[in-house]
């Protein structure tokens, strides 16, 4: 959620209504739109997708993280009308979950908190971030036991005026954390080199006079850190500006603007309460066990034309090969990347319209190949009722501005997003896993 939208935001949380529904039907229409990529005979399967919660609350940019140490798998969403976070985890890959609850709360008076971020480290170590209104806007917190009882959240603003968007990464070794968000025409970026315990003060990360906001990130395996980043331009508001990566190769101290692609003005979103730069530029960055590099992006070439998503890998991250359509259709937004267990493997999910302008859905790409080539995508919003906003071509509109994906040690691919009908109501939150 950004602070364009916030005004919008309040005044809608004014007339919100809840909406009902349950699950009673599956219908799979898995249209392909892009014919141009590979083919492995092995696809992936995954279970029918499911509602978070027996009944529609509005929940929205929702997240989740397997810990590749354990079964234990997390999920994070945004319960609206009050705002505030819930938190589940799931000892049995997803199996079974424990009672959602709420978190990163820094006082009993604490509201409007969105925009939650979730990893874990290598001994099973949950951290979150998320915002605790925009001031004082990003904190920290983690627990050792399953999230059972957390830390007093810690600001990590540095006292700016105002913070936004955080993107969450742990390192290898579980000691390095970093924390990107937005702070109006900067991007800022905090590091703890203890696990989390303390943190340095923010630095500025990016380089030019543009409103970043971070959609993903990375860290490699020689330690460098990378930010995906979307840098709108100016004070437009439309979402013309730049794709780019941030890169550091000193835990944090210095940053490199690595420029990517340019885009224009995104699609108008036909829906009620939208902002003009709801369909900007998104990305993702993910790396393997290789040291190997994929970085997808969502863009446009023409001022509100639809966005297509773009693929480019690299072996070291100084050469990239050149961008590929990946096998999005229609207008494609939301994208998330993450690697497999084996060098090469990458996981890729989106949303777009393809179905039609208000059928949309969220699709599932795989390529064993290091992100050269990648499967027919897999329609994973498989049921065709269940909520207002669901049809059997689609759901009316993407929930949200993101959504998550993580893979567990044996490779099972966890998918979370969220499926409604305009941008804050009504809508909820929607899972899924692969299946062996």
């Amino acid at each position: 959620m950004k602070l364009r939208c916030l005004v919008g935001a309040l005044a809608a949380a004014l007339a919100l209504a809840a909406c009902r529904g349950t699950i009673d039907g599956v219908t799979s229409n898995e249209r392909v739109g892009a014919p141009n990529f590979n083919r492995p005979a092995a696809r992936d399967r995954f279970a029918s997708e499911r509602l978070w919660g027996a009944q529609e609350r509005d929940d929205w940019e929702p997240t989740v993280a397997a810990d590749r140490s354990s079964s234990w798998v997390y999920q994070v969403t945004t319960k609206q009308h009050p705002n505030f976070l819930l938190f589940r985890g799931s000892p049995d890959g997803g199996t079974t979950w424990n009672q959602s609850r709420h978190i990163c709360r820094r006082g009993i008076h604490a509201h409007f908190q969105f925009d939650p971020q979730i990893a874990v480290a290598r001994d099973g170590t949950v951290d979150v971030a998320c915002l605790d209104n925009y001031l004082p806007g990003v904190v920290f917190a983690q627990s050792h036991d399953h999230g059972t009882s957390w830390s007093a959240p810690i600001r990590l603003d540095g006292n700016h005026p105002y913070s936004d968007k955080p993107i969450l990464l742990i390192g290898p070794s579980g000691s390095d954390v970093y924390v990107a968000f937005n702070a109006y025409d900067k991007l800022l970026v905090a590091a703890s080199h203890d696990g989390g315990t303390t943190w340095a003060p923010p630095v500025k990360a990016s380089s030019q006079l543009r409103w970043y906001y971070p959609s993903g990130g990375t860290v490699g395996r020689d330690g460098s850190v990378w930010f995906a980043v979307d840098g709108e331009g100016g004070k437009n508001e439309t979402g013309a500006g730049q794709i780019a990566l941030l890169r550091s190769t000193d835990g944090g101290a210095t940053w490199t603007t690595i420029v990517m692609a340019s885009t224009h003005e995104g699609a108008p979103c036909h829906v009620r309460h939208c902002y003009p730069d709801f369909f900007t530029g998104q990305e993702a960055i993910a790396v393997d066990g290789s040291g190997a590099y994929a970085f997808v992006y969502a863009q446009n070439s023409v001022r509100q034309g639809p966005n297509t998503l773009y693929a480019t890998r690299s072996k070291d991250g100084a050469r990239w090969s050149d961008p590929r359509p990946v096998g999005s259709a229609g207008n494609a937004t939301s994208p998330a990347i993450a690697a497999g267990p084996a060098n090469g493997d990458f996981r890729l999910v989106w949303q777009d319209n393809r179905n039609g302008l208000h059928a949309w859905n969220t699709w599932y790409a795989r390529s064993r190949d290091g992100g050269a080539t990648w499967n027919a995508p897999i329609r994973l919003s498989d049921r065709g009722n269940g909520a207002p906003y669901k049809h059997p071509a689609g759901y009316d509109f993407p929930f949200g501005d993101y959504l998550g994906m993580s893979v567990d040690a044996s490779g099972v691919t966890y998918v979370i997003w969220g499926e409604g009908s305009a941008v804050y109501t009504p809508g909820g939150t929607w899972f899924t896993h692969s299946l062996p």
